[in-house]
């Protein structure tokens, strides 16, 4: 029985002479496109090489690498030559590349190129239609996923930043085929609150297909219509998805994010009290320098004796006030003899005036005579005096 009991150890020993012995996997050639590319400060490269169902990990040791001249970067497609084996630790195989050739980019890079272009030309991702983060919000939205790292550490740092802010967790899917979906819901449900401020969306750090779920049209554009401003802390610093270019704000991390939207309340308490301190300060700045100008101003020799000078104009304007009325009383009286006079004048020339010194008019037919010539025997004519008419006949 103990002769067919083998250890772990026997066991991934002899699967690594297995694969290294077959004559098809001592030297094979792969392609495929490359992801989750990590590269290793000993020189050693790690990456995954995939087609459309299926992938494989891969290294390639640094004395290997050293001869690759061209640069590696997730989305190259690649032909890779080297062999398959097994790591005894771990019982995981893996292709070991000896040499590797690019032979295009990959289907989904290029799927990524496409729609950023596309929503770029669309103007979603101008600056213009990007709202301001809020300097002092009162509600924070996070939409992630409630059991990742990510909300851990958006919570944590909001405890030791400020207390006082209420943060809201939406809780949504960051991976997957659904997680598309379940983020949109999410960013629809955090637009129906009212109070809410910025929303904070966030992932922790993955590879690239762990992040894809954010390179989604549909969700690009829930981001743009959002009415609330959304900041992304999505993956590492060196991620960048489609949500990133069209949140109002991008930040490198979701710690990051939560700092960029949360003010720390020492630093609120010390700008208040330095602004506190710069306006008592100016404000005091301004009293002195005014008491200063009103010492000034006040030994001016136009301040001087102020009060007689106020009286002495006071005086002056009395005076030119009874001279202005003293002329006019004057002109009032002279023109007034004036007129009577020339009353006078007028009543003097009245023809009723001149009737009553008994002469009088003769008119006929309403017209004045003017001439005897005008007048016949039995004519008959009106005489006009002072106090009335009389009618009259010419009898000679």
């Amino acid at each position: 029985m103990k002769d067919n009991i083998y250890t772990v150890s026997q066991v991934n020993n002899y699967i690594k002479l297995l694969l290294e012995d077959d004559v098809l996997l001592n030297g094979i050639y792969i392609e495929g496109e490359i992801s989750n590319l990590k590269k290793h400060t000993s020189g050693h490269i790690y990456f995954t090489i995939k087609d459309e169902e299926c992938s494989i990990n891969a290294v390639m040791y640094r004395q290997d690498a050293l001869s690759f001249e061209d640069e590696f970067e997730n989305g190259l497609k690649v032909i890779c030559f080297g062999y398959i084996s097994s790591y005894p630790k771990t019982g995981q195989y893996q292709l070991y590349v000896k040499n590797i050739k690019i032979s295009g980019i990959g289907n989904v890079f290029l799927d990524f190129e496409k729609l950023k272009e596309k929503l770029k030309n669309e103007g979603l991702f101008d600056e213009v239609y990007k709202m301001d983060i809020p300097k002092l919000p009162k509600t924070i939205g996070v939409i992630t996923s409630q059991t990742g790292a990510a909300i851990r550490d958006i919570l944590n740092i909001a405890k030791r930043r400020n207390p006082n802010i209420k943060i809201i967790i939406i809780p949504a899917l960051v991976q997957g085929k659904n997680a598309p979906v379940s983020i949109i819901n999410a960013i629809n449900i955090a637009n129906e609150y009212k109070n809410l401020d910025v929303i904070i969306l966030a992932r922790g750090g993955g590879s690239k297909e762990d992040l894809w779920a954010f390179n989604d049209e549909n969700l690009a554009k829930a981001i743009f219509y959002s009415s609330i401003p959304i900041v992304t802390g999505i993956g590492h610093e060196i991620d960048f998805t489609i949500a990133d270019f069209v949140a109002d704000f991008r930040a490198p991390t979701p710690s990051a994010a939560i700092e960029v939207c949360l003010p720390k309340a020492d630093d609120l308490q010390e700008k208040v009290y330095n602004n506190f301190y710069k306006i008592n300060k100016n404000i005091n700045k301004k009293i002195s320098e005014n008491k200063l100008k009103f010492k000034l101003n006040i030994n001016k020799s136009c301040f001087n004796n102020f009060l007689d000078k106020i009286l002495d104009y006071q005086i002056f304007t009395e005076n030119k006030l009874e001279k202005i009325n003293y002329n006019m009383v004057s002109k009032i009286k002279e023109n007034k003899l004036i007129l009577q006079s020339n009353i006078n004048k007028i009543e003097a020339l009245s023809p009723i005036n001149i009737l009553k010194n008994g002469y009088s008019l003769v008119s006929k037919d309403n017209k004045n005579v003017k001439s005897a010539k005008k007048l016949k025997k039995d004519d008959v004519v009106t005489l006009s005096f002072y106090d009335g008419d009389k009618s009259a006949k010419i009898i000679e």
